[in-house]
């Protein structure tokens, strides 16, 4: 009989750590592939204090894909799907005249699931700021309501099933 109950406590404490393992899995695959929209700013702007500028020119690179290169020029904002939490960005400052690279920055980014009310600034990172993630000043919590359009008449030879075949 007590062989029989350790048996049980043992099955029982298999399975609850088999349960806690899918539950660990199933939140590392979650972050893993859970994609992102992540709004890039070229905007002046001030952040501890202190104000950068706006970059003129950039193209930007996320990790590392060159063919998704994206340019960004002075006040534009841009949003980029990002799938995963662990990123590198690298912008290139480039002459408006000639494309030459001016300035280049490279930069690790991890992002959570604060991601939608933040953006990137890229005068910061430029600037090599410690804190290149701002407030985005579109973000919102607030659930809009948006009221249904209003109904059309049925006309009383669709409600009753008879159709005119023109």
């Amino acid at each position: 009989m007590k062989s029989q109950q350790n048996v049980l406590k043992r099955r029982l404490a298999a399975r609850a750590v088999l349960a806690i393992c899918i539950v660990a899995l199933a939140f590392l695959m979650y972050n893993i592939g859970k994609e992102y929209d992540v709004v890039i700013d070229n905007e002046t702007v001030t952040v501890g204090g202190t104000e950068y500028a706006a970059v003129g020119y950039a193209a930007i690179v996320i990790d590392g894909d060159e063919n998704r290169a994206v340019d960004i020029w002075a006040d534009d904002r841009i949003i980029r799907k990002m799938v995963g939490a662990n990123h590198r960005l690298v912008v290139k400052v480039l002459n408006e005249d000639d494309d030459s690279v001016v300035k280049s920055v490279e930069r690790s980014l991890k992002l959570d699931f604060n991601t939608k009310a933040l953006m990137i600034s890229i005068p910061a990172l430029v600037s090599e700021s410690s804190n290149i993630l701002v407030s985005n000043p579109n973000y919102s919590e607030e659930i809009i309501v948006v009221p249904d359009a209003p109904s059309e008449v049925v006309p009383e030879s669709l409600e009753e099933g008879v159709f005119e075949v023109p």
